[in-house]
């Protein structure tokens, strides 16, 4: 019996695609956003350590350290401190559900202001009336997942990586890479295949000659302790209470505001 050759090569090709091995589908981006927010959100009480660097071309005239040591502990829905270590001195944040708090250790002024609210509140409140949001407040809040879509138009898989120390010091730790792309940032996130923590972000911003924000992670507690300590605020000794200006305020005081007037 003959066979025809191209039955014959056809009949061959079928039996060798079966058995390769079968591709990978990839990894959904936005799905294992949607698991880090929730691995967060779940958290009735969380802490961890951050190294944050910030190209001086995004502090124009802000009073921040281009490099700090970040501290942030978490109780839901209200009480959040964050504090910031640097080569210019300390600086502390903390909201203790009824009052929000503000040490410059530098300048040793605080400032405190009635905020009885609940942490999302606290952000957005922060942000339209004062200009600032605490350090690293977008992984506090009760929905991360909704406060990253918020500024990212695409969420994309770029695959999987592990660190090799550095500035990330994430110690092997096995990643996936994902990058969030919006109209003011591109940002590459890279969350854990584990236990689906945030481990590093690294965002470029378009309108300001591709400058960067760099935060490395560590030593996450999503069951951190805490007691009534932990968000109460005492200002240290010889330290001045100053006035917690709003956005307006500064703008009306402001030299370029003056000329405007004159």
């Amino acid at each position: 019996m003959k066979f025809h050759r191209s039955f014959a090569l056809a009949l061959f090709s079928a039996c060798a695609a079966s058995l390769q091995p079968a591709m990978a589908a990839t990894p959904d981006a936005d799905q294992i956003l949607r698991t880090m927010s929730a691995t967060l959100s779940a958290a009735p009480s969380l802490s961890f350590k951050a190294t944050r660097e910030i190209d001086a071309a995004l502090l124009e005239d802000r009073q921040l350290p281009e490099k700090a040591r970040v501290q942030v502990t978490v109780q839901r829905p209200d009480k959040f401190s964050a504090t910031a270590h640097s080569a210019s001195g300390t600086r502390l944040i903390v909201a203790d559900g009824h009052t929000l708090s503000i040490l410059d250790g530098a300048s040793n002024h605080y400032t405190t202001t009635p905020m009885p609210m609940s942490i999302d509140a606290l952000v957005d409140q922060l942000d339209d009336k004062y200009g600032f949001t605490p350090p690293l407040a977008e992984f506090a809040v009760s929905n991360p997942y909704a406060r990253f879509r918020s500024h990212a138009r695409t969420v994309t898989y770029l695959g999987r990586g592990k660190s090799k120390g550095g500035f990330l010091g994430l110690g092997g730790v096995d990643c996936h890479r994902l990058q969030l792309t919006g109209p003011v940032a591109t940002a590459e996130l890279w969350v854990s295949v584990r236990d689906h923590l945030p481990r590093q972000l690294i965002a470029t911003f378009h309108h300001h000659n591709q400058a960067q924000l760099k935060i490395a992670f560590s030593e996450w507690n999503l069951s951190a302790p805490v007691t009534h300590h932990t968000f109460t605020f005492t200002p240290p000794k010889n330290s001045e209470k100053i006035e917690m200006w709003t956005t307006a305020q500064m703008e009306a005081s402001s030299p370029r505001s003056t000329r405007k007037n004159d």
